[in-house]
């Protein structure tokens, strides 16, 4: 991932976008643990807040795939379709695991 590059998008150094990733990854495990325990629990609620959160928080980092899967995974729980939000949620986290390991 070229971390200059994506932070040149979006107006800051290199040094201060790793520093965005790396609290994206801190908060975003968290969210991903969420979404996780509300698919454990069956609560559609929780999946699409955590989902929405996430969503938003790389797409403001201009994590586009990213934020287009919670995006997906939240418009399933909207619609009460948890086992396909799951399939997703698998998905979303071996790509946050990827981001992970490079920041």
């Amino acid at each position: 991932m070229n971390f200059k590059a994506l932070g040149a998008k979006l107006g800051l150094e290199e040094k201060e976008f790793q520093e965005l990733m790396e609290l994206f990854v801190q908060t975003g495990a968290a969210d991903l643990e969420r979404l996780r325990a509300g698919l454990a629990d069956g609560d559609a609620d929780q999946v699409m807040r955590s989902a929405h959160t996430l969503k938003g928080a790389s797409g403001n980092l201009g994590l586009a795939e990213i934020s287009a899967m919670a995006h997906t995974i939240e418009q399933h729980a909207l619609n009460h379709r948890l086992d396909e939000a799951a399939q997703g949620f698998q998905v979303l986290t071996g790509r946050f695991e990827a981001i992970q390991s490079e920041v």
